[in-house]
């Protein structure tokens, strides 16, 4: 079974928590993602999540769903489309 990552590519960390404001993940969690099993990646994901709350979790668990759905995020699929725009106008 493969896990899709949670990252949705709003990828900045807090300096302070050390936190993805995308996915709530720590630079080690990211980090070491692609190392641990499935099971530790499904904990890793419950884990996160559970350090969000409000809009937050609601955002995440909706662009989460799309990418495992379709194998994009939201967000990515927005800037590639803004890189395409660009290179048509050029």
């Amino acid at each position: 079974m493969s896990i899709a990552s949670p990252c949705i590519n709003v990828c900045v960390t807090d300096p302070n928590t050390d936190l993805c404001y995308g996915c709530s993940r720590t630079t080690k969690e990211i980090k070491e993602w692609s190392k641990y099993n499935d099971n530790e990646q499904l904990q890793v994901i419950e884990i996160s999540r559970n350090r969000m709350d409000g809009w937050q979790r609601k955002a995440f668990d909706k662009a989460y769903k799309e990418k495992v759905e379709t194998g994009t995020s939201p967000v990515k699929k927005q800037k590639l489309q803004n890189q395409k725009q660009i290179l048509n106008q050029e």
